[in-house]
């Protein structure tokens, strides 16, 4: 009897103990970040560590906030399905504030952060086809590759058939598509495309000139009604203005379109 009442009472104990956790809720310093393959924005080393300018931007706004910072590569289709479900605090990874997915604007999706950097879509073919690409009338009826959820992707849907839109995990992975054969031009943003094109396994490949999208703004998306919007808008300014901001373009090569913009509309 004795041991049956010593082990109930232990079972209580430890119930009581894991309610009380509960009660108190989960202590994460952490900002989660949900980033894709990004050249010089988030891209892994040699070492596997993340490295590139929004990689450095968001640990400095950590320190500045007082969270520690991580990465979780994530599918950019998803983006949203991993904000909301928690698995994800924000979205940081040339996130084009003013756009839309579906028709719906994504500032009634998420709350953005001050935009900072500046931003177009492009077009990219092989270079022997570049001339054939004057207007968005020659994209008609021609095979697209966009990443998926992407502003790319938008607009691809919006001068060729939607049936010719092919669908990628992440932006690098149009390249392959378009250097094979496979579709005959890519949506992505200018500025990884200026980046990839030309150089080394893409040696081959351009951006059309002739045909010039609206700009755009990236910003950082964050839960609807998350307090870490104001916290993390604050650290921006305090970053802007000391000048780390633009020492972290620099060393990336964006200092001609970083741009803090505190109305994204």
């Amino acid at each position: 009897m004795k041991k049956s009442l010593a082990l109930l009472l232990s079972v209580v104990m430890i119930l009581a103990a894991v309610f009380a956790m509960a009660g108190c809720g989960k202590e994460d310093n952490t900002l989660t970040c949900g980033v894709t393959i990004f050249e010089k924005m988030n891209e892994k080393d040699e070492n596997g560590n993340w490295t590139g300018f929004e990689t450095e931007f968001a640990e400095e706004v950590g320190k500045l906030i007082g969270m520690d910072v991580a990465f979780q590569e994530i599918d950019w289709g998803q983006k949203y399905n991993e904000l909301n479900s928690g698995a994800i605090d924000c979205i940081w990874n040339g996130f084009t504030a003013n756009s839309e997915d579906e028709g719906v604007k994504r500032s009634e999706l998420v709350d953005f952060s001050y935009g900072y950097m500046l931003n177009q879509q492009c077009i990219v073919v092989k270079k022997e086809a570049v001339a054939n690409y004057k207007t968005p009338a020659d994209l008609k009826g021609k095979k697209a590759c966009v990443e998926a959820g992407s502003a790319g992707a938008s607009y691809a849907e919006s001068v060729t058939d939607k049936e010719n839109v092919f669908a990628a995990t992440a932006q690098i992975n149009t390249f392959t598509e378009v250097k094979s054969g496979a579709v005959d031009f890519a949506v992505v943003d200018i500025l990884l495309a200026k980046n990839i094109c030309g150089n080394g396994d893409y040696a081959d490949l351009a951006i059309v000139d002739a045909i010039e999208l609206e700009s755009e703004i990236y910003a950082i998306g964050f839960k609807k009604g998350s307090e870490l919007t104001a916290k993390v808008n604050d650290a921006i300014k305090t970053l802007d203005a000391n000048g780390k901001l633009m020492e972290l373009a620099k060393k990336y090569g964006f200092e001609n379109v970083l741009k803090v913009i505190e109305t994204i509309e």
